[in-house]
């Protein structure tokens, strides 16, 4: 794990080194999440992912987990204390971690697989404080949450979307891909989740989408999008203006709120392909 100490005002900084990270990995992380991704332990895992402040080498949302591989100088020096306070504020968020070295992941795999399906299925015992975050109280009496997010392979270029529930982790509907733009997936999943959770009578979540530009088109109702409008582009056009429409003629009272990246790190709902 890497941890850029000085705030979280440097996320920017962080995404970077997340970035550099995921392309050059050590080769027990290789090692490992050729083991952890695809759900092969039944979960999804995320690599490199922010938190915080902070870079979980592995984390399990689902479960609140984190997998650390800790190299050679994570026993020199004041690293130890360094780790012991990152663990703590982990901690504190109510994740769980997991550490290994990398002799263990290389020369003793099995053992290591073992211990982590094992921590999955265990019930975590780690107290949670009260937090405005989406993963512990304070979602303002809102008894469940989902997060919505949408990936583009270019812009414009092969749009999808999806919608996570926070409290179990499951997928609750994904789109696409079509033709379109990432802020046109942002607004749509939006919209598609007021919708669903209107015809399921949930009255009682709230929305996430850490896209700016997307809540406040939901609230204009209207998708601002300059993408042109072409024969390739007319059935999600047509989609958008069914967006537009639903909008306009139900009013909802589900909250839609900004997912704060910067604290609270990738929005589950994300793709992981950055």
């Amino acid at each position: 794990m890497y941890v850029y100490e000085t705030g979280n005002e440097n996320y920017d900084l962080l995404k970077e080194f997340a970035e550099h990270n995921r392309k050059y990995p050590t080769e027990a992380e290789s090692i490992l999440w050729s083991l952890l991704r695809n759900k092969n332990l039944g979960d999804k895992f995320r690599r490199q992912h922010i938190i915080g402040n902070y870079i979980a080498d592995f984390v399990c949302l689902h479960n609140k987990l984190i997998i650390e591989i800790d190299g050679g100088y994570h026993f020199a020096g004041n690293q130890i204390v360094k780790d012991k306070e990152r663990t703590e504020g982990l901690e504190e968020l109510g994740f769980r971690i997991v550490r290994f070295t990398n002799d263990e992941v290389l020369f003793d795999t099995n053992r290591v697989i073992n211990e982590i399906h094992e921590a999955m299925n265990t019930p975590s015992q780690t107290p949670t404080t009260q937090s405005p975050s989406p993963f512990g109280e304070g979602r303002g009496g809102a008894s469940g949450a989902w997060a919505v997010d949408a990936a583009c392979s270019g812009n414009p270029g092969p749009m999808e979307y999806q919608a996570i529930d926070l409290q179990t982790g499951a997928r609750v509907f994904h789109f696409g891909p079509m033709h379109g733009t990432n802020n046109i997936g942002e607004f749509l999943a939006i919209v598609h989740a007021l919708a669903l959770m209107e015809k399921q009578g949930i009255r009682d979540h709230v929305i996430y989408s850490d896209s700016r530009n997307a809540i406040i088109w939901v609230q204009k109702m209207q998708c601002k999008t300059k993408l042109e409008r072409t024969p390739q582009t007319e059935q999600l056009y047509q989609i958008i203006y069914r967006a537009e429409m639903w909008l306009r003629t139900h009013p909802f009272r589900v909250p839609i709120l900004k997912w704060d990246t910067q604290n609270w790190g990738e929005i589950p709902a994300d793709f992981g392909r950055k």
